[in-house]
């Protein structure tokens, strides 16, 4: 059993790795929760292969991509996703491969991607680029809205956008720039989608990168950190609540599942690690399953079209 590490005065919270799915990911990212199929779902950017994974059965489904996946939303169509691949927006049906593009706003950007996405509570999908090579300015990065079937512009000056997720009551957006160490939170207007000027919420150490996050049902934002071994929880003011040591260096994204949505699911990658580094911890690019002793949990909302 693996203890939080407590870093408020709450209680402290327990977590058990249960198991891990073997999966050897080069860049395992995007995971999500769906209550529907009772799955996990997840993708390994660099080997453009999307992941499902039925914790209760331990059966493991994959699709390979076009390109390169780098987050998605399952829709209210069965077998339907909406993709956000390096170069753009899509629509992909599973089950015969027909793609349909909506739009590729950084197909024509040198040196950028698509790159961390997540669904709100109104439906809408929500998706950050990044900064790939030196040939694109460095914080060129920008976020953008698909929307029933049109995608919009919604802000830019990023360089490794990361960490969407909203608050239970839909007030608040979280997002990360991993490059520059930050979390930040802008006030949110869940009817219009509207987004208020960025705060900085949290900041990690010098060579510890915040990459995804989920929100849990008390508000508690948990954030995979790139390079720190760790996924950190923090309260609704910022303040460390907890930290979980994990197997692996680079986890990438986390989310709560399992019937009961009392279980953790990680991401990781096997991206730029040594031989030596990979044999010290053999769990590197798997998916780690976690049992917390709380139904933390909220649904995740399915992209309507």
């Amino acid at each position: 059993m693996a203890s939080m590490q407590p870093g408020g005065n709450e209680q402290n919270m327990k977590a058990t790795l249960l198991y891990s799915v073997p999966v050897a990911n080069t860049l395992g990212e995007g995971v999500i929760w769906d209550h529907l199929s009772q799955k996990v779902w997840w993708t390994d950017i660099e080997e453009c292969v999307l992941y499902a994974f039925d914790p209760q059965h331990r059966t493991l489904e994959k699709w390979h991509m076009p390109e390169r996946l780098c987050s998605f939303a399952l829709t209210e169509t069965e077998g339907l996703i909406l993709a956000a691949f390096a170069s753009g927006f899509a629509f992909f049906c599973l089950h015969s491969n027909q793609l349909e593009w909506i739009a590729r706003p950084e197909q024509a950007l040198s040196g950028k991607r698509l790159n961390d996405g997540r669904v709100d509570a109104a439906g809408r999908f929500w998706c950050g680029s990044m900064v790939e090579t030196d040939t694109a300015p460095i914080n060129s990065g920008s976020l953008y809205c698909v929307s029933k079937g049109e995608c919009d512009w919604q802000r830019n000056g990023y360089q490794i956008f990361n960490g969407l997720s909203w608050s239970p009551d839909n007030r608040w957006l979280y997002c990360a720039d991993s490059a520059h160490n930050v979390i930040y939170r802008h006030h949110f207007n869940h009817h219009t989608g509207q987004i208020g000027i960025a705060e900085v919420f949290a900041t990690t150490p010098d060579n510890i990168y915040p990459d995804g996050s989920i929100i849990d049902s008390e508000g508690g934002l948990w954030n995979a950190q790139w390079g720190g071994s760790r996924v950190v929880r923090y309260d609704t003011t910022g303040e460390i609540q907890f930290v979980l040591n994990l197997p692996v260096t680079q986890p990438s994204c986390a989310v709560f599942g399992g019937e009961a949505m009392d279980l953790l699911f990680v991401t990781s990658a096997r991206v730029g690690l040594t031989s030596k580094q990979l044999a010290q911890q053999p769990m590197a690019g798997d998916l780690l399953v976690y049992q917390i002793d709380r139904k933390l949990g909220l649904p995740s909302p399915r992209y309507k079209r």
